[in-house]
């Protein structure tokens, strides 16, 4: 009788791990924020996932819209590529939308990581927008992604800051789903802190 109860409890307990509790799917264990960026950005190239006509078309817009208002234009930021696509990608691939990766690290994680342990980083910000349909358009998708960042007031915000000098755009797409990511950037923070009197 004992061993039947044992039994039943380990045949739970690998129920339960294989159909109750969530994936770990999200980040491979042990794995750092570098390491995912690294994983999800080669998912995305070998899989042609990422999109650089969209992504140059919300380029445009962006800068279209901060003209409209009187700001400059920002330059393309081709050292953030890499991190806006593998945002765009790790959202894809694991079905979210936000500033905190699969693997648990916030904007300003995500940012430091990349960065190499850097103390003092520039001004920066990020705009997130997903798109999910039962059949993606053709024609416009980039202006629906677009209208979706101006209809939000913080996402405008950024769109508009004059702390930004440089915008990186990834977008990453399967099926009927698309995620974009804007990372900007703004100029670089100069200090003394460690120059000798």
């Amino acid at each position: 009788m004992k061993n039947y109860k044992l039994n039943r409890l380990i045949c739970l307990a690998l129920w339960m791990a294989v159909f109750w509790l969530p994936p770990l799917n999200k980040a491979q264990a042990g794995e750092t924020y570098v390491q995912l960026v690294a994983r999800v950005y080669k998912t995305g190239v070998t899989q042609h996932l990422f999109q650089p006509a969209i992504e140059g078309q919300l380029f445009a817009l962006a800068n279209a819209y901060r003209q409209s208002h009187g700001l400059a234009p920002l330059k393309q930021d081709d050292a953030m590529l890499f991190a806006a696509r593998a945002h765009a990608m790790d959202m894809l691939q694991h079905h979210f939308l936000g500033h905190t990766a699969s693997t648990g690290q916030d904007f300003d994680s995500r940012m430091r990581a990349l960065h190499g342990g850097a103390m003092i980083l520039p001004t920066m910000g990020e705009n997130a927008v997903m798109w999910k349909a039962t059949h993606l358009p053709k024609d416009g998708l980039a202006q629906k992604l677009f209208q979706s960042w101006v209809s939000s007031s913080e996402h405008r915000h950024t769109l508009l800051s004059r702390d930004y000098l440089k915008v990186s755009t990834g977008v990453a797409m399967s099926g009927n789903e698309i995620y974009a990511d804007q990372i900007f950037v703004g100029p670089e923070v100069s200090t003394n802190m460690f120059k000798v009197q």
